[in-house]
């Protein structure tokens, strides 16, 4: 009877009667929008519309921003910083493009083979160890390779692909003025935003000063990071002999960018491609896959994330479904900077109340 009537007290205290309060008006909060989103979503589509290249731009001025302050440091001239920054990423774009464009096509060509022979191999595993048939899901994605890597398709698809750019061309160009122009003014654009914001709260300049800073480092890290894992990536199938150890490492690289699901991606192409390597070499890629991503978890990433960017894999997992069930691929790119958003002001706002309760 006492432990009852303690767990009734417990029950029908102010503290759990205000959370509970609080979680059934969430919860009318989301059915309300879920029944108006019809509404709502084409209102907020087209204010996306209206916004999305001031957004992209600001994003590009901010990203850049701190490599442009330190060639500033040695021109002396903001708007010389802000034209070698520009010209050298566009040249730099251009280069990469035009070089990397007929290698990747190669590589691919030579991996198709290793690809088809590896996913016989796992065909061949299952049926011999679990008696089940996958042969029709290989012959259907060898069909899709081959098809994707036909000269015809790619001629094809690079020239829809030139298409689809020319008809964004002026976009593009929109984006590119804007940003060049918000690099130009960068901070009179702080300075206007911080000014806009102190009006609507005194202490809101604070939470957008901090989450600018941890923002700035975030980029850093995540670009050393990437860097970090396209080289080791490289490294470990250049010991191997995989003959397009360069193309892996640069895949991983690039799908760092999603954390944890990239890398993996990446390393699951390169295992299905070694197999054809056999059994020694796929072992010692195992083992040498494990070490890499030991390395990387426990010893690089903590000296390049701070405790204040850091996230756990349970989070950062949870940012990457929501962002890409509610916003598809670009939701998986921006689901890590978000929540570095997110746990900056939480940890602002605890410090903040704390301040007020002492």
């Amino acid at each position: 009877m006492k432990f009852l009537k303690k767990l009734f007290n417990t029950i029908s205290s102010k503290q759990i009667t205000q959370t509970l309060l609080n979680l059934l008006i969430l919860l009318a909060i989301m059915l309300i929008l879920d029944t108006t989103k019809d509404v709502w979503g084409n209102a907020l589509s087209v204010i996306w519309a209206v916004i999305k290249p001031f957004f992209i731009a600001f994003v590009i001025a901010f990203v850049v921003n701190p490599l442009i302050n330190w060639i500033q440091k040695y021109v002396k001239n903001r708007g010389l910083a802000v034209g070698f920054v520009y010209v050298g990423g566009l040249a730099c774009i251009v280069l990469l493009i035009s070089l990397a464009v007929p290698m990747i096509y190669n590589s691919l060509l030579e991996m198709y083979p290793s690809f088809e022979s590896g996913l016989k191999d796992i065909s061949h595993f299952i049926k011999v160890n679990f008696n089940y048939d996958v042969s029709s899901m290989i012959v259907y994605i060898e069909t899709m390779a081959s098809d994707m890597l036909k000269e015809t398709t790619f001629i094809n698809t690079t020239f829809d692909f030139l298409n689809q750019a020319l008809i964004n061309i002026t976009n593009y160009l929109i984006y590119l003025i804007l940003a060049i122009y918000m690099s130009s003014t960068y901070d009179n654009i702080k300075k206007s935003i911080k000014s806009l914001a102190k009006k609507f709260e005194p202490s809101l300049p604070t939470y957008i000063s901090e989450v600018n800073i941890s923002l700035i480092n975030y980029v850093k890290a995540f670009a050393i990071g990437a860097v970090a894992q396209g080289i080791t990536t490289s490294i470990m199938y250049l010991i191997i002999g995989h003959q397009n150890w360069l193309l892996l490492g640069i895949f991983s690289a690039i799908s760092s960018i999603i954390p944890y699901v990239g890398p993996i991606c990446a390393n699951v192409l390169g295992i299905i491609t070694s197999l054809v390597l056999g059994p020694t070499k796929l072992a010692f890629l195992l083992i040498l896959i494990f070490i890499q991503s030991t390395i990387m978890s426990y010893v690089i990433q903590p000296k390049i994330y701070s405790s204040q960017i850091d996230l756990s894999i349970m989070w950062v997992l949870f940012g990457i479904l929501s962002g890409s069930t509610i916003f598809g691929v670009w939701g998986m790119i921006i689901a890590m900077p978000l929540l570095v958003t997110i746990k900056i002001i939480y940890r602002i706002y605890m410090q903040h109340h704390q301040i007020i309760i002492d």
